[in-house]
């Protein structure tokens, strides 16, 4: 790649990170979700609701549409919902993604821009630009200031478009977390809305898809949407989680 075209393509970055930055910053949509994993696959269908940067809210429907499950999370912390076993659990999120064989840092505080398919990469340093062998698009490398998790990941971008394709997150010891790959419907306005978010590379050879459809991005919602009330004589649980001095729950 030419000094030129790499002018060029950091320019581009830039402004994808400017769009992003002003695009609708909550978003409703119903949700099918299809996960293949640790001996089981399965699918199920709700809604969706998401504030970013990481809060979010999902609900499981039987076929009348009717809720058998409920769970919101700020990034940190959650709470499920369990209708049929009237149960309510709450904890730690990172306890929650090891029950499922996610790995943790997919729920960082960035996460709500990872499901949209959006930049929010304020901080971070390109290292590397190439074009991808398949003719999809550039690839960029960032690299992540101090501590954060992952410490690089790998940009899929469709300077075309505009768009980000793919992004391979990886650890401090270079080991991928994960791939998240999108398809794109219908923009709202300049700013692309995900019809389909696949993600790979997860423990055990798991895969999790999920697929977005009716998405509404004019919602505006508050911090109160993403609690939930526990109804009268649902049984409590805790699950731990990785906090100094937390002791065990249910893992």
């Amino acid at each position: 790649m030419t000094e030129l075209e790499d002018q060029h393509i950091r320019q581009i970055f830039e402004e994808m990170l400017v769009r992003d930055s002003s695009c609708f910053g909550c978003m409703d949509a119903r949700v099918r979700v299809f996960w293949d994993g640790l001996g089981e696959a399965r699918s199920i269908s709700g809604f969706l609701q998401l504030m970013l940067p990481s809060a979010v809210k999902f609900v499981v429907t039987n076929p009348l549409g009717q809720p058998l499950y409920a769970m919101v999370s700020d990034g940190r912390d959650f709470q499920s919902i369990n209708t049929p076993l009237r149960q309510h659990t709450s904890g730690n999120i990172s306890a929650l993604m090891r029950q499922y064989g996610i790995p943790v840092p997919l729920f960082s505080d960035q996460w709500g821009y990872w499901l949209t398919g959006r930049l929010h990469e304020q901080g971070a340093g390109i290292e590397a630009i190439r074009q991808d062998e398949a003719g999809r698009g550039v690839w960029l490398t960032m690299r992540y200031p101090g501590e954060e998790a992952p410490a690089h990941s790998h940009l899929l971008l469709q300077p075309e478009t505009r768009r980000l394709l793919s992004r391979i997150l990886v650890d401090g010891q270079g080991e991928t977390i994960a791939t998240l790959s999108y398809d794109y419907g219908t923009a709202h306005g300049d700013c692309p809305v995900v019809s389909r978010l696949s993600i790979i590379g997860l423990p055990y050879g798991s895969k999790l898809s999920i697929e977005f459809a009716e998405v509404l991005t004019d919602q505006v919602f508050s911090a109160s949407r993403f609690r939930l009330k526990v109804p009268p004589g649902y049984e409590e649980k805790v699950t731990a989680g990785d906090r100094d001095g937390e002791k065990g729950g249910d893992d």
